[in-house]
């Protein structure tokens, strides 16, 4: 285990009532629209980092940026000063200039071109991090206006394998009443004769950039 990797958790917890809950379920409801649910955001950090380390935030689709002038989106502000709360440090910039022990990238913003986002952010991503460190990539799988299930898990494997990260786990982020999952219908209307999706859970994907040598 290197000093950048996930501390080893129970392979199963318990609901309050006293149903086993596997490691790779976590027990957390999410808004279908925020990029950066603060539980879910909170949960990873504390899965895949230690006190001190550098995390980086990747969203998409990219902020317009003005020459050295870069957008700076109120949620995601928020999600890095919850990350500082956590005693780590914090920083939506993948070119900063210092590796990171970990990169968050959301890919929740209703993404409907799924491959390109996956190779976006993992293109940032490796350029970004440290030998040894974690990339964890938010996605829900939803409905196109015409009918096309969109789900960009699959594609960000296939962008992580590609570029040499190691597929570690997948977590299913859903909140969970009694031993069912449970989800709300979808606010928006479905255009008659169109698939109905109910957004049941958020994909937690983790991927290493493993230490040659």
């Amino acid at each position: 285990m290197t000093a950048n990797s996930p501390q080893r958790r129970p392979r199963s917890t318990s609901s309050p009532t006293g149903v086993q809950i596997p490691s790779t379920l976590w027990t957390l409801g999410a808004d279908p629209h925020d990029r950066w649910p603060e539980q879910l955001v909170a949960r990873a950090v504390a899965e895949f980092s230690h006190p001190g380390s550098r995390v980086l935030l990747i969203d998409w689709p990219a902020l317009a940026a003005r020459g050295n002038l870069r957008m700076f989106a109120p949620d995601t502000a928020a999600a890095l000063a919850r990350i500082r709360e956590l005693d780590r440090d914090s920083t939506d910039d993948p070119r900063g200039g210092e590796s990171v022990d970990l990169v968050i990238a959301s890919l929740l913003s209703d993404p409907l071109d799924p491959v390109r986002a996956a190779e976006y952010v993992t293109a940032l991503a490796t350029e970004a991090m440290a030998m040894g460190a974690l990339l964890v990539v938010l996605s829900r799988c939803r409905h196109s206006t015409h009918g096309v299930l969109l789900d960009p898990a699959g594609s960000v494997i296939l962008a992580a394998q590609s570029a040499d990260l190691l597929y570690l786990q997948h977590i299913i982020a859903a909140p969970v009443t009694g031993d069912s999952v449970t989800a709300d219908p979808p606010a928006d209307p479905t255009a008659p004769g169109l698939p109905r999706h109910i957004v049941a859970h958020t994909d937690v994907c983790v991927f290493l950039l493993p230490e040659h040598g």
